[in-house]
Order: structure tokens, then C-alpha cells, then sequence
């Protein structure tokens, strides 16, 4: 036999061998999913959200796992970022923005919708309110301190510009404001830590910094609240899935769990 011949069989040998293990792994077991073999793997849902409805948004996906067995991942942000990001990667199954205003960019991308919860605006200040922040007008008091949310990456920072304007205290507030956030739990830590002596926050936030913060709820703030909702994106791969957990997160125990966090759901 040729040297050439007996290194043709040698590596005819090595890549029957190859395939030969390729089929034993495939032929029986678990698969990587840990499910057993020839049958689809567990579905894995990715969730974007507003950086605002994290602590619930994780809690409800929590239960949804829990009951399903399917996994929930998450990317938090602010809707400007979370809009882009759905737009470039085309991947994803389900989006909740901090206002329902956040999905008209992604109008193409939406395959179903449904309103959740209210986000409602309040002032936020450090305990004890060492500059004596009580009304929107006090925000525009010279030496006060206020950190406001960014316009362009968040629901909270076009509200905010939107109630001042409306109150005709934009000129005014604007002077004192020392920050923009991208998303509103950074404007949570500024007055928490006192960086500030207020902000425009959603009024949920509130839960969980109760020690550190104070929060005064105006009459005037009640027309500019907004409603969350929840969407299932066109582009995901796991429809049935997606809708399934969209769906839970209107169901009775998930408003459970939004009231917890101080949210209240829109009721159908």
C-alpha cells in the first residue's frame, strides 16, 4: 500500500470515528438544555424593561419561571437605549417601556400590546428635605439642587420638561439643574445620597429607599401620569412563549406583585 493510500484511510478512519461519537452523543442523554434528547430544548425568553420597573419586572418573571419552567432573562434601561437596541439586534420577545409613548419607534416590531400598570410623578427629596422643597416652584429657588431626567433616553425626563413648561417654571428649574440621568434609578441614588435636594421621580420608585427619601405627592402631577405596557415583539423566536409570560404579567397574582411595589394597574 502507497504511503498516500494509507493516509487517505487513516484519515477516512479518523472522521468515521468522529462521526460515529457525534451520533452516539446525539442519539441518547440529555441535551445541553437539559432536556432529553430529539426533543426541542426549553424556551428562553428575553425581557427588556424600563430600569424604573426592575425590582417587579424581575419579581413577576421570578414567579412565571417558577410556574412554567421556562427562563427569563432581562436587559433594564432607559427607552431610548432599549429602543435602539431592539432595532439593531432584531432579537428579543417581550418589552416593557415606561410609557406606552416608548413604542412608536418600534411600531413595525410590535405583534401584540397590552397597558399594565400607571406610573405616577412625584417630587422626591432627602429625608428630613433640608432645602424645604414642597411645590414644584421651590425647584426653581436660587441654591436648590435638582437632578432631572434625560430627555432623550427616558419617559420621566420628557415628562418632567413637559410639566415644567406646562407650569411655566422651565426657565427657572433649569437654572438650578445639575444633572441629567439616563434612566430614573440614578436619579433615585442622587437624592438618596443627597448629591441633590430634589427630583422628578416616578412615585413607585419611592419603595425600598423609604429611609433615605421623602417623597411629596402634588394633585397638580396626577394628569401627567403614564401607563406602562407590556408588548410582544415581533421578532422573537418563541411567540407562544412570549405571549405567554406578556400575559401573566396583567394576570391576578402579577398585580399582586405590581401593588407590592406601590404601582396600580390598569384595569380592563
Amino acid at each position: 500500500m502507497s504511503a498516500k493510500r494509507s493516509w487517505l484511510y487513516g484519515l477516512a478512519g479518523i472522521l468515521l470515528l468522529g462521526l460515529l461519537a457525534a451520533m452516539a452523543g446525539c442519539g441518547g442523554g440529555r441535551n445541553q438544555d437539559g432536556g432529553k434528547a430529539g426533543e426541542p430544548a426549553p424556551a428562553t425568553l428575553l425581557v427588556y424593561s424600563g430600569a424604573g420597573l426592575k425590582k417587579p419586572v424581575e419579581e413577576i418573571g421570578a414567579a412565571f419561571q417558577k410556574q412554567t419552567g421556562i427562563k427569563v432573562t432581562y436587559t433594564f434601561g432607559g427607552s431610548a437605549q432599549l429602543n435602539s437596541q431592539i432595532l439593531l439586534t432584531k432579537k428579543g420577545d417581550v418589552y416593557l417601556p415606561g410609557d406606552v409613548e416608548e413604542l412608536a419607534p418600534l411600531k413595525e416590531m410590535v405583534k401584540w400590546k397590552k397597558d399594565v400598570v400607571y406610573h405616577l410623578p412625584a417630587l422626591a427629596v432627602p429625608k428630613t428635605n433640608p432645602a424645604g422643597v414642597r411645590t414644584l416652584a421651590d425647584l426653581g429657588r436660587p441654591g436648590v439642587k435638582v437632578a432631572l431626567g434625560d430627555p432623550q433616553a427616558n419617559p420621566i425626563g420628557k415628562l418632567a420638561d413637559r410639566l415644567l413648561q406646562a407650569s411655566g417654571l422651565a426657565e427657572a428649574v433649569n437654572k438650578n439643574v445639575v444633572v441629567r440621568t439616563p434612566t430614573v434609578n440614578e436619579l433615585v441614588v442622587y437624592v438618596s445620597t443627597r448629591q441633590v435636594d430634589a427630583a422628578i421621580i416616578w412615585e413607585e420608585n419611592y419603595r425600598g429607599v423609604e429611609d433615605k427619601v421623602e417623597l411629596i405627592t402634588l394633585p397638580e402631577l396626577e394628569k401627567f401620569k403614564k401607563t406602562v405596557p407590556v408588548a410582544v415583539l415581533a421578532c422573537s423566536q418563541e411567540t407562544a412563549a412570549a405571549r405567554q409570560l406578556a400575559e401573566f404579567m396583567i394576570s391576578a397574582p402579577a398585580q399582586q406583585i405590581w401593588e407590592k411595589w406601590g404601582y396600580k394597574p390598569v384595569k380592563s
